[in-house]
């Protein structure tokens, strides 16, 4: 893995919509703990849900790859992982923000190698809720692919 930023997108307070910012918690935990993953290889940021306030950040660091991870209603089942493509970005129900990605990915494209969107499926978004087990076993798994750089793993949505 090089020169790679994991951004995670979510609210704290709204169940499995946590997922995104619940990742980069775990990130940041195992890069502590991993000897051989040097910190300027991996930067892990929780943007919260206002990941546009991190553009400065992606555009000084210039990643080679920048990984988006947040919830997203796909219609699976919860705790599925998928990658987005760009083209799906503005389907509806994509996100659980209002926020629209698409015009984030659009602008700081031109910082980056590579953007891969990455979804969780959530089971709940309801304010207050905690995050479900199906979510916090898929950002366990992710957290493992995203540290042994095999993101080529996870399906893409179809």
């Amino acid at each position: 893995m090089s020169n790679t930023i994991v951004l995670g997108i979510g609210n704290r307070l709204g169940g499995d919509d946590a997922a995104g910012v619940c990742l980069i918690d775990m990130l940041i935990q195992k890069q502590h703990r991993v000897k051989s993953l040097r910190s300027d290889d991996l930067m892990a940021i929780d943007a919260g849900s206002a990941p546009e306030g991190y553009t400065s950040a992606i555009r000084q660091y210039r990643p080679d790859l920048l990984i988006v991870v947040d919830a997203a209603d796909m219609g699976l089942s919860p705790g599925a992982l998928r990658i987005i493509a760009p083209e799906q970005i503005n389907i509806p129900s994509f996100s659980t923000h209002h926020l629209p990605l698409s015009i984030f990915i659009s602008y700081v494209k031109e910082f980056c190698g590579s953007i891969l969107l990455v979804g969780i499926q959530p089971k709940q978004t309801e304010t207050g809720g905690i995050i479900s087990e199906a979510v916090r076993q898929s950002v366990n798994t992710l957290t493992e692919v995203i540290l042994k750089g095999r993101i080529a793993e996870i399906p893409l949505l179809e």
